[in-house]
């Protein structure tokens, strides 16, 4: 059996389809319906989640560089590092608003979750225009390297990869993304993520990985990458 080509920029990419699926599909319907206790559960989770991410994007003192850095080193600067970081800070600001307005009420919570839902999908969309086609121009041939040591390594120096990883297949595996179903979605994150991964690395995250997608989603992810389950 041949398995499908493995795209390594899908650990980032597909990560922006977990985040839309708890902007859209999660957070949004409990905003509309006042229902604090559940939007405070599935906004602390988003929240660690995204912090992960940007700091694959961002960087880790001492550890990966971040997306953003490598693709400014590697095409003269074309992605302006320091402006998607003062993105975030802006975003971070309007995050910490939404965690502020939860005990103050339904009406509160909407009111800032608004703003922030659409600071957040525009941040999404600013980086997948800028960055999707610098990383399509990486060359095919140590393009996992790359990743593994300029992205992964941040996310794992930053803290709660595991809990990170969990979140997206739980997610994927759901929902699907937008251009595939729940499992052709959680086949594309795991896949990538394996390539981007020493041996050591994913024999730790593979029990995290298979829990997370569920027993059906998994099944059917093996099925097309057998190797998933070789650590």
């Amino acid at each position: 059996m041949t398995e499908p080509e493995v795209s390594v920029p899908a650990v980032m990419r597909n990560y922006h389809e977990v985040l839309r699926n708890d902007l859209c599909k999660v957070l949004a319907p409990l905003a509309d319906a006042g229902d604090l206790p559940g939007f405070g559960i599935a906004w602390q989770g988003y929240v660690q989640a995204i912090a992960v991410h940007a700091a694959m994007e961002d960087g880790v003192q001492g550890a990966g560089g971040g997306v953003t850095n490598m693709l400014d080193r590697y095409f003269d600067g074309a992605v302006n590092a320091a402006l998607f970081r003062a993105e975030h800070a802006d975003e971070h600001q309007l995050q910490d608003a939404v965690t502020r307005a939860l005990p103050q009420g339904a009406a509160a919570l909407r009111d800032s979750w608004g703003p922030y839902r659409a600071c957040a999908e525009a941040h999404l969309h600013h980086e997948e225009d800028v960055m999707m086609p610098l990383v399509a121009r990486l060359p095919k041939e140590g393009k996992a390297g790359l990743f593994a040591e300029w992205c992964v390594s941040a996310g794992m120096a930053h803290g709660g990869f595991d809990t990170f990883v969990a979140h997206g297949v739980a997610s994927l595996a759901a929902f699907g993304s937008t251009k595939n179903s729940p499992a052709g979605a959680t086949r594309v994150f795991v896949h990538s993520l394996k390539t981007v991964c020493t041996p050591a690395q994913w024999a730790q995250l593979l029990p995290t990985v298979r829990s997370a997608a569920g027993a059906q989603v998994w099944a059917a992810v093996v099925a097309e990458v057998p190797s998933l389950e070789a650590a």
